[in-house]
């Protein structure tokens, strides 16, 4: 049998500039042979808040075509007051853009996702829909995302949602900033600015 892949692990901590004092949030993932471990807010741990999520992805074949499903855990006191379950299927591509679905035992409900490469493959476009059953008045969501690379090896992101709030987001290598969209577009104050950074190993064990 061939070598297996080993475990990936990646850090990644946030630096919120708006808060007096600055405050800080810490995530970590390990992941192997398909099964992720999401270890979310460590700064909470000494308050013994551990609430960490586990996702297993597969690939199915059906009638020749391969599907991803991939099931998530996120244990009580993670999101809500109780363990939620999210299930997803990742169709093959239709016109250049991957479909996906899910279903969420929690306030998400479904979701359909459409994603896919413009512009020669130098702009990812995602269009996604989301209902929460639970919501008062409209309970439908609509978000868009546009990725664009730039020189240098950096991107920008754009994200915005029906009422034009969402975020502004600038990557170079493992690090970006994050500046969030009020409601109409409303532009970020300097203080709304988020550092992250996130840093990958893996471990032949």
């Amino acid at each position: 049998p061939g070598k297996r892949a080993p475990p990936s692990v990646s850090f990644e901590p946030k630096v919120r500039l708006n808060t007096k004092p600055i405050s800080a949030t810490a995530e970590a993932t390990v992941a192997k042979d398909g099964v992720t471990l999401f270890l979310d807010n460590l700064q909470d741990l000494s308050k013994k808040k551990f609430a960490p999520r586990v996702k297993a992805e597969r690939k199915v074949t059906v009638s020749g075509k391969a599907y991803a499903v991939d099931a998530e855990l996120a244990l009580k006191g993670n999101v809500k007051t109780a363990d939620v379950v999210t299930v997803s299927v990742k169709a093959p591509a239709v016109a250049g853009f991957v479909p996906k679905a899910s279903y969420s035992t929690g306030p998400k409900g479904a979701s359909v996702t459409m994603t896919g490469d413009v512009g020669g493959g130098d702009t990812n476009v995602e269009l996604k829909a989301e209902h929460f059953p639970k919501k008062a008045g409209a309970n439908v969501a609509l978000t868009a995302t546009v990725t664009q690379k730039l020189p240098e090896k950096m991107k920008a992101k754009l994200t915005l949602k029906d009422d034009l709030s969402g975020s502004v987001e600038l990557h170079k290598g493992a690090a970006f900033l994050e500046a969030p969209l009020g409601k109409g577009g409303k532009p970020p104050g300097v203080g709304d600015v988020v550092f992250k950074y996130k840093k990958t190993f893996e471990y032949d064990l």
